[in-house]
């Protein structure tokens, strides 16, 4: 079993999650073929594994790639991270699953727990304050105090920045600084190349509110932004919209929205073209996207902005395995003794 790099002799580094084969910490394997790579850090070249190593390695290799809570494939090359930081690139027909019932489904539900820690935390800090006006004789401004603290609260919170569009790349040749409130009343429409997102009042910095707290929103003053900068924008909203978080059942059932949709991005344009509204906005209650619909949209949108970001290096990928399998046919049909021709240099994406 080697350690080094054939090629430029690197160390391969090690892992602990791929117990016959502890070398490396990228492995690309091809069980269909029996094929097994180390990939190395420095040169990124694949290191074809000796042929009586691979068989127990790359069983092990299937087995966790198929446990992988986070994983991605394309047509022919998948690419997974191990709790280890072990990364796994798997050659073969992809497998079926659902990405975001294990990656984002998990972190909606802690969502939760920690919205309802934070919500008793700002009930007992409410109690402190109301406790001490109490000692000091204002027990009949009880009520007025508590609406007072906590209608400052949520103010501040609202105005909080959640993404900033430099003039250079606005719609409007100005700096735009989107704040929370603003989110609560957009709305997602369809274009020709994907969706748009419209932002009333997005130049206002402070919102106007009704007798309840709740924002008013004008018609005037529409911000639209086109397809990307529209995912962006939703990518950061939607974890403000959805702070709340989510239980196991509404996972569930958002899970099931994306796949009655049959994929992350027509579930997007699905919501673009019903004109969905994020929040409560008057006169458009009957597009408000509902707390499991709002779940799905952003599951569909952390699970499209990954696939594009990966995009690139599985299309790197599948150009690397191509090269480093025409080689690997060639050294398992030499005799022993024989050396392999060298490939050419394989850049493998990070």
């Amino acid at each position: 079993m080697y350690h080094t790099c054939i090629f430029c002799s690197a160390d391969l580094g090690s892992n602990e999650a791929i117990a016959p084969f502890p070398v490396g910490r990228s492995l690309a394997f091809d069980g269909a073929r029996g094929r097994l790579w180390a990939v190395c850090p420095k040169c990124a070249r694949w290191n074809l594994a000796p042929i009586e190593e691979r068989w127990e390695a790359v069983e092990e290799a299937e087995r966790a790639f198929r446990e992988s809570r986070l994983r991605v494939q394309s047509q022919n090359i998948g690419v997974c991270k191990l709790p280890d930081g072990t990364r796994l690139v798997r050659i073969g027909e992809a497998l079926a699953g659902e990405l975001a019932a294990w990656r984002y489904g998990s972190q909606l539900v802690r969502r939760r727990k920690q919205y309802l820690v934070a919500g008793a935390a700002l009930g007992a800090a409410g109690a402190a304050a109301v406790g001490g006006v109490m000692a000091l004789g204002a027990a009949s401004g009880l009520w007025t105090f508590g609406h007072i603290f906590l209608g400052a609260w949520n103010e501040r919170q609202a105005r909080r920045v959640i993404h900033r569009i430099p003039a250079a790349q606005s719609p409007i040749g100005r700096e735009v600084a989107i704040r929370r409130w603003h989110v609560q009343g957009a709305q997602v429409g369809a274009a020709d190349d994907g969706i748009e997102l419209r932002l009333p009042d997005a130049e206002r910095k402070d919102r106007k509110t009704d007798g309840w707290g709740r924002a008013r929103f004008g018609g005037d003053e529409v911000l639209v932004l086109p397809d990307a900068q529209a995912r962006t924008v939703l990518g950061r909203a939607m974890v403000h919209v959805n702070r709340k978080g989510a239980s196991h059942d509404h996972v569930r059932d958002a899970v099931g929205l994306l796949a009655d949709a049959r994929g992350a991005e027509e579930y997007l344009r699905e919501a673009g073209r019903r004109e969905s509204v994020l929040g409560r906005r008057q006169g458009m209650e009957a597009r408000q996207l509902t707390p499991v619909g709002a779940l799905a949209l952003e599951m569909a949108l952390h699970e499209e902005q990954e696939r594009r970001a990966l995009e690139g290096e599985l299309a790197g990928l599948e150009a690397a395995w191509r090269d480093a399998e025409e080689i690997a046919a060639i050294a398992d049909a030499l005799p022993d003794g024989v050396p392999a021709p060298e490939p050419s240099r394989l850049i493998v994406p990070g």
